[in-house]
């Protein structure tokens, strides 16, 4: 019994007072236990920033020759059943303000506006090509 009691304490005592032969003293440094670690998280690297993402914005620019409405421009726009009081032009594909001294052309109840006088007389000599083709001056 003496013999199984000392076996017992030498074993104890091998087993609390070194470490494993795999691992070495700095790893025995490392190793850390809720009570031995410091108590705020680990500081982290800041996440990568790409520097060049987009272009920079464009200056906002006021308009230098702002469009001014006549009292007929007014009205005829009153009378639009549709808002804002812009069209297309057919022939060429530009935006147009409508205006009342905007060229228009009436063809299966439907109103086209244009651009200028040459649009429109295009447009009337054919306009079941045009429509069917699509843009003629691009």
């Amino acid at each position: 019994m003496r013999h199984a009691l000392a076996l017992g304490l030498v074993l104890l005592f091998a087993a609390c007072d070194s470490a494993p032969p795999s691992q070495t003293s700095a790893q025995r440094a490392e190793l850390r236990t809720i009570d031995s670690a410091p108590p705020r998280p680990a500081q982290l690297d800041p996440p990568p920033v790409l520097n060049d993402e987009a272009p920079p914005l464009k200056p906002k620019t006021v308009a230098e020759n702002p469009v001014v409405l006549t009292p007929e421009d007014e009205k005829l726009r009153a009378q639009l059943p549709f808002s804002p009081a812009i069209a297309m032009d057919p022939i060429d594909g530009s935006k147009i303000s409508i205006r009342a001294v905007t060229p228009t052309f009436e063809y299966k109840g439907k109103v086209y506006y244009f651009t200028n006088e040459a649009n429109k007389r295009t447009f009337a000599a054919n306009p079941d090509g045009i429509l069917k083709g699509g843009f003629t001056k691009l």
